[in-house]
């Protein structure tokens, strides 16, 4: 094991992003390894570890031993990702996301030596203005027109953009202080916490995060205006306003018809409360109205599931689970190697597993993720 001849070679920095990335503190490690608080705090500094703490430190971190003894290729802070700005949000969870990232950003970076992932696929837009809600809306327009996606629904958001090359993972085991957010790189990724269950909200949320990679290449996001150009693009990408126009169901007298609004949901796979926001800014019904049907939502208790849930099919990242599946137990094994985690650490963290133990057909590419439709 040549990463071990040098005790010199030992990275204090990877045993912090280990520890970040399994979401425990100092004090939690040191307890669980029988240790005190200080002495992870020396080893995170750089204190070389014995070979039976290196065991034991892998071992409860789900992490290889040589993970402690690469250097980081690609270190993250908030300012590499679009990352919402949420004042509950504390900075040891957003450290503990932002470590998970990092390591998946290079868990994918080493299965693109054996897989051929979508190419990237993207609009030239920059230099375009963003002044205004207008603006977006054209832009979304735009993008619909780049992609060859007409004036439609579009069946899956999950595999559209699977397909145009962004990688899309859930992260488990964080609470709903976070919802998603992007990394705009080579490759990029956007990375949603698994907690939320709304197919809608994750349609959104998708559209959200393309709105960053659309409009704010390199522009720090998480203020309220690149968040509220972020958000019109998810609305306006994902029901263009010419469909929502003719297709908006009409009001019953002053009231919303709130049976037509979930079948017009079902259509288009969107939030009530995307819908009548929507409309409220094309002038279909009145801010009055708008505030009358978001008191009605809320009475009936649909903050976190609204009516209508139950008939939007399951989205789920696809593109990382089958490019899995198409490595041979040798390659896979190889990869696990070049990231320096264990399968147990992929497969808790971001849901990623091999449900079979080899592959008999050749490795080969995954353009097949272009069918969206």
């Amino acid at each position: 094991m040549e990463l071990f001849d040098s005790i010199g070679n030992y990275r204090g920095d990877c045993l912090k992003l280990a520890r970040q990335a399994k979401g425990v503190t100092g004090e939690e490690l040191a307890t669980a390894l029988g240790v005190t608080r200080q002495f992870i705090n020396k080893l995170e500094r750089g204190y070389p570890p014995s070979s039976q703490m290196l065991t034991a430190l892998a071992d409860y971190l789900d992490v290889k031993e040589s993970f402690f003894f690469t250097g980081r290729k690609s270190p993250l802070d908030s300012e590499n990702c679009h990352f919402r700005s949420k004042r509950s949000r504390t900075q040891s969870l957003t450290n503990s996301i932002l470590a998970r990232a990092e390591i998946l950003e290079q868990f994918v970076k080493c299965l693109e030596t054996e897989i051929v992932l979508p190419e990237l696929n993207f609009p030239d837009t920059s230099g375009l203005p963003l002044n205004s809600d207008e603006d977006i809306e054209r832009i979304a327009e735009a993008c619909r027109r780049y992609w060859g996606l007409g004036l439609g629904p579009i069946s899956s958001m999950v595999n559209f953009v699977e397909s145009i090359g962004v990688v899309v993972a859930h992260v488990s085991g964080v609470d709903d202080r976070i919802d998603a957010f992007t990394i705009n790189s080579k490759r990029p990724l956007i990375i949603r916490n698994s907690a939320k269950k709304s197919v809608c909200r994750f349609r959104s949320d998708l559209g959200h995060e393309l709105g960053h990679l659309v409009l704010h290449e390199g522009i720090i996001t998480g203020d309220k205006i690149t968040e509220h150009h972020a958000d019109y693009f998810s609305s306006a990408f994902l029901v263009p306003r010419v469909s929502f126009v003719n297709e908006f169901p009409k009001m019953r007298g002053s009231h919303l018809d709130w049976n037509a609004l979930i079948n017009f949901k079902e259509r288009w796979k969107i939030s009530l409360r995307m819908c009548i926001y929507r409309a409220t800014v094309l002038g279909l019904i009145t801010p009055q109205q708008m505030r009358t049907g978001f008191i009605h939502l809320n009475k009936r208790g649909t903050i976190k599931g609204e009516m209508g849930d139950e008939l939007i099919p399951e989205e789920k990242p696809r593109l990382l689970s089958c490019a899995v599946e198409l490595l041979d137990i040798s390659s896979w094994k190889q990869i696990l190697d070049m990231s320096g985690v264990r399968e147990r650490f992929v497969s808790k963290m971001f849901g990623i597993r091999r449900t079979h133990d080899d592959i008999s057909s050749n490795i080969v590419p995954l353009y097949r993720y272009k069918d969206f439709g």
